[in-house]
């Protein structure tokens, strides 16, 4: 199914993507479709949910075609209330049990796909448990890197509102403030936290957001 992302008055899908335009690569995630209970189901979890589910590790692992068709045929419980994605999250924690996840299962934004897209280095601490990786900025002559929390950057790629600026150049003048901020020996905000309260969102070139699956 093609997914439609907005940028400006422009509108784009997952098939016309072009690497060369900014954008929001949102969602992150998709997931294959499955036949369950006589009918094709598209799962939509939602990005917040969906590396919920990629991160559960248990002891017991089934298929996610196997679990979503169990989900299903129970009856989808907790749907109408929570959702489909925490519906069945919750539904995996009730059974205890992780899904043993295949490439097949997902396709992420190509945005992220691009071969420049940065990544962390497997040995840094810093990023231990951190999906998202931000290309490192110069700041007087140095490379800095700016560390973000999955859920901080979701909130990034999801915001609906907002003047539009390029997503590094906001790193480089955060960066910038926090360097201001300690010699006054102020308290500094958290990016996001900076960034909405000046009413800014961010828009993603190529190289400048990578993503690397749980598994």
């Amino acid at each position: 199914m093609r997914q439609t992302l907005r940028y400006g008055r422009a509108t784009y899908t997952y098939g016309d993507f072009d690497p060369l335009q900014p954008c929001q690569p949102k969602p992150v995630i998709e997931f294959s479709s499955i036949y369950a209970e006589g009918k094709h189901w598209q799962p939509k979890p939602g990005d917040r949910t969906a590396l919920l589910l990629l991160r559960r590790k248990m002891p017991k692992q089934v298929s996610f075609t196997r679990a979503y068709r169990g989900w299903r045929a129970s009856g989808a419980q907790e749907e109408r209330e929570l959702g489909e994605g925490r519906a069945f999250l919750r539904w995996l924690q009730r059974h205890e049990l992780g899904i043993a996840w295949e490439s097949r299962d997902i396709k992420l934004h190509p945005y992220f796909t691009q071969p420049d897209a940065p990544r962390h280095d497997p040995a840094d601490e810093m990023a231990q448990g951190m999906s998202f990786a931000v290309a490192p900025v110069e700041i007087q002559g140095k490379k800095v890197k700016l560390y973000l929390a999955d859920e901080d950057v979701l909130r990034l790629i999801h915001l609906s509102y907002g003047h539009e600026e390029d997503f590094l150049a906001l790193v480089t003048e955060y960066i910038g403030q926090r360097h201001q901020w300690q010699m006054w020996k102020a308290p500094a905000p958290p990016f996001v936290e900076w960034l909405t309260t000046h009413g800014k969102k961010p828009f993603f070139h190529k190289g400048q957001l990578g993503f690397h699956l749980p598994f």
